[in-house]
């Protein structure tokens, strides 16, 4: 009897250890077909026009000039869900911005539609595309591998802000420079995911949650830009970074 009960709890720890091997690699998997796939995207559709290259050269960076520039003719070819790109320069953060009926598709499917736990960057259902919103918010999964928003959470470092206080939006009609100006750990239940209007009080209090310091001025008139991501603080614990969207 107790050959048997050791035969049986063997064969459960080698159960779980084959389970917990597949998911391991499952998910790995499904990262580098995400990452592969953001990869050649960018070869068909993203054009770098940063020449200001060179360690001899002068470090007098015009900020308004995109780095880049994106083709949205090949990307709506490839999926009309497209309805923006974000750019962070130095950074994995060079993707495609989707937006559906519901803040689930995207959650988990590529920009091809096929499943993939990795799944794309995507604008809440409720925004309007065209960035006229008060505030915009979009998601994407805190990847291990760095891409996504794998990133994100490295605004909680001041060293990390002074060196990437800028991202750039581009969708087909504009392009933007997103001056990000707070960035915090909250849950869930923060009011900001309910889209209301963030008057001069409710902003001046999110920059209060700031893990860093910024000398930017943001008012109740300006756009907003919101990424959020998940933070494994404790249970529901998102991480956000929001910038001022300045259009150029």
């Amino acid at each position: 009897m107790k050959k048997i009960f050791k035969t049986i709890l063997l064969l459960i720890f080698l159960a779980i250890f084959i389970f917990s091997t597949y998911k391991v690699v499952n998910y790995l998997w499904e990262a580098y077909q995400n990452k592969k796939m953001n990869s050649k995207l960018i070869d068909e559709a993203i054009t770098t026009i940063d020449s200001q290259e060179g360690e001899e050269q002068e470090e007098i960076i015009d900020e308004t000039i995109p780095p880049i520039s994106v083709d949205f003719n090949i990307l709506k070819q490839k999926n009309n869900d497209i309805v923006g790109w974000i750019y962070s320069k130095d950074t994995p953060i060079n993707n495609p911005i989707l937006q559906s009926k519901d803040n689930s598709y995207y959650l988990r499917r590529l920009m091809t539609k096929e499943y993939n736990t990795a799944g794309s960057l995507f604008m809440d259902f409720r925004n309007n595309s065209n960035m006229q919103d008060n505030n915009t918010i979009i998601y994407g999964h805190n990847m291990k591998n760095g891409t996504m928003f794998g990133t994100i959470q490295k605004y909680r470092n001041q060293e990390y802000y002074d060196k990437h206080k800028n991202m750039y939006y581009f969708t087909p009609e504009k392009n933007y420079i997103v001056r990000i100006f707070t960035g915090f750990t909250t849950s869930i239940d923060l009011e900001l995911y309910n889209l209301p209007t963030l008057n001069q009080t409710k902003i001046d209090n999110l920059v209060k949650k700031s893990n860093f310091k910024t000398d930017i001025t943001v008012t109740e008139n300006d756009k907003l830009l919101t990424l959020s991501t998940c933070a494994y603080d404790y249970e529901s614990a998102r991480y956000v970074v929001i910038g001022l969207l300045e259009e150029i």
